[in-house]
């Protein structure tokens, strides 16, 4: 079942690795459990035109973890559960994750409030 939802998750994989090389990756290493190519990245240039998201510490797009420079403790955990999430949905799971983004907001999202407490990381108003 695992090696299915890797998969179905291989075009936003492919979409993550793209916007990590974009993103001028700095170190790369590979996570099991999940399965997660993690990369560290000099910025998210690219990202500068979605409202609220200046000053993104890190993303996972599919089986992919990018993490900035401006990283904090448990950042990563936090990336992580994002890709156990994808795997529990995969291929739809992008499209539930905005769409609950734009019924509740960013921190209010389900998704993020399980990673959130899972990973006990800190939510830094912008």
């Amino acid at each position: 079942m695992k090696a299915l939802a890797f998969l179905l998750n291989l075009p936003w994989t492919i979409v993550g690795i793209m916007c990590g090389l974009i993103s001028i990756p700095q170190t790369t290493s590979f996570n099991l459990q999940p399965p997660a190519l993690v990369m560290s990245v000099r910025s998210f240039w690219w990202y500068w035109w979605l409202p609220n998201m200046k000053g993104a510490r890190a993303m996972a797009i599919g089986n992919v973890v990018l993490l900035g420079r401006n990283i904090l403790d448990k950042d990563l955990e936090h990336e992580l559960i994002h890709v156990e999430q994808v795997m529990r949905t995969p291929l739809i799971h992008p499209i539930l994750y905005w769409i609950e983004t734009l019924r509740k907001g960013y921190r209010h999202n389900k998704y993020e409030e399980e990673a959130y407490g899972k990973a006990g990381n800190l939510y830094i108003e912008k």
